[in-house]
């Protein structure tokens, strides 16, 4: 309930105050009357503030407190077990709801401790929600006041044990007791001033009244001092330090204005206004657990909520779209500007173009020498020179040792993978082993590839040509040779 717009609602007796809130801030508080006075000036509220929520506190005499230890469950079987027991107890009133309030710190009772608590008579706020029902507003919940205490003990850091906070309403003095920071109980009286010189007399008087009560529902003990905190927002109940001694069993503190405006972050001028500003504002932070809201109002305001909610999504991806669609369309506009950029620049430096060729002799002269350099680029890798290989071939030969070239012969033409070196040669001391023959040859055409690892070297013929399918030729008697032919092509 921090954030967003709400109307907040507090009812008492003598009439009502509303404000509204944004954001957690509170502003134009406002006195409404009670009756037919205050339902009009309501119901031009709700006209003026349309869709907002309406959060609504209850300061009432027909309030119901009772404390219960019920068995320890959990998720929808507690749901169900403490819905069946505020059945049994507030069966007068749908207003009602079971603040669980931590587990039992008895061990020989196990469960979970919960605050029962209702508004025994509603009609007091039965006119309010049938304005807010023709209206269509959202209910956000309903609250009595006492379940606002646990927070503003809270915020004080009031950590004792047993604490009873008395504050002035506008319906009477309102008293409630809390321990160890949890409601147990509360009570508004109804205080006549008339009945005493002093109105602070009749307020001590309830205050010792509550006392009697707390002994009697057996929450503290005769002898047990309680801590009184006088809530004294409008800075009226110093004097009520004097009634309340401590040898009587009650120990006074007072928060007065100044340090209510500090701890709840109020403008200085709400409080001035109206004392109800400050109940006003802690019920911007009520506890859920305390709604006293009926199913029925929990399920109309989750619908509410729904139905916003999907409002707000298609709102959002609404604006996405729009938001996408102007961003496509501020593309488009920047990368026109672009393009007309790009196309001018190049205009631009198709005139610069215009003027260089000008001063070189026209576009036909560089097209003509651009040609020129496209011929030679083409006719230089076919342009081969046999010197490279003719001094391998050489170098291989005089390493290998025992052959003899004979004869290079050198073929180009003009086709790069046509190019090949012939290499004639023989052993000139050779004695008819064949054997030895071929190893040097291989040897030889071995040491040219690793010298012209592009080319491939293959022997075209060898001294003696032992394939089956050639035939064997030659004189017997006379001088043997061993002539061998190297072929060197271009690999593909």
């Amino acid at each position: 309930m921090r954030f967003g717009r709400r109307l907040l609602l507090y009812l008492s007796a003598a009439g009502a105050s509303c404000a509204l809130q944004r954001n957690g801030q509170l502003s134009e508080v406002q006195y409404l009357p009670s009756e037919e006075e205050g339902w009009e000036a309501f119901n031009a509220l709700l006209k003026a503030h349309p869709d907002t929520a309406v959060a609504i506190a209850v300061d009432s005499v027909d309030e119901l407190y009772r404390g219960e230890i019920l068995p320890r469950a959990w998720g929808r079987d507690r749901a169900e077990m403490a819905q069946r027991r505020l059945r049994q107890v507030v069966h007068q009133s749908p207003y009602r709801a079971a603040l669980r309030q931590g587990r039992e710190r008895n061990a020989a009772t196990r469960g979970d401790r919960y605050l029962i608590m209702g508004l025994s008579n509603p009609e007091q706020i039965r006119p309010w929600l049938d304005i807010m029902h023709l209206r269509g507003t959202p209910l956000a919940g309903i609250w009595l006041l006492p379940a606002l205490s646990a927070n503003l003990v809270r915020r004080f850091h009031l950590r004792d044990p047993r604490l009873l906070l008395v504050s002035e309403q506008t319906g009477g003095l309102r008293l409630t007791y809390l321990e160890s920071g949890e409601l147990r109980f509360s009570r508004l009286a109804p205080v006549d001033g008339s009945q005493h010189e002093n109105p602070l007399e009749g307020y001590a008087e309830e205050i010792e009244r509550t006392r009697q009560a707390l002994v009697g529902q057996r929450l503290i003990t005769r002898e047990e001092k309680i801590k009184v905190v006088l809530i004294d927002p409008l800075n009226t109940l110093n004097e009520l330090h004097g009634f309340l001694l401590e040898a009587a069993g009650f120990q006074c503190i007072s928060i007065n204005r100044s340090r209510l405006l500090e701890a709840l972050k109020l403008p200085h001028a709400l409080l001035t206004e109206s004392a109800d500003a400050l109940y006003l504002s802690l019920l911007s932070r009520a506890p859920a657990s305390a709604n006293l809201s009926t199913a029925e109002q929990r399920a109309s305001s989750r619908a509410f909520w729904l139905r916003r909610g999907l409002l707000f999504a298609a709102a959002a991806w609404l604006t996405l779209s729009v938001a996408g669609v102007l961003l496509l369309l501020g593309d488009t506009w920047r990368l026109g500007v672009q393009s007309n950029a790009l196309q001018a620049q190049a205009m631009a430096d198709r005139a610069r173009e215009t003027e260089l060729l000008a001063a070189a002799g026209g576009v036909s002269q560089i097209r003509r020498r651009l040609a020129a350099v496209a011929a030679w680029n083409t006719v230089r890798p076919r342009d081969r020179q046999p010197a490279a290989l003719l001094d391998a071939a050489l170098a291989a030969g005089d390493s290998i040792g025992g052959i003899q070239l004979t004869r290079l012969t050198w073929r180009n033409n003009g086709n790069s993978e046509a190019t090949s070196l012939s290499i004639e040669g023989d052993l000139p001391a050779f004695s008819g082993d064949y054997r030895a023959a071929h190893a040097r040859i291989a040897a030889l055409a071995l040491r040219l590839g690793e010298k012209l690892p592009n080319y491939r070297v293959a022997v075209a013929a060898w001294p003696l040509n032992a394939q089956s399918g050639e035939e064997l030729e030659g004189a017997i008697g006379g001088g043997i040779d061993a002539h061998f032919q190297l072929r060197v092509s271009v690999k593909p």
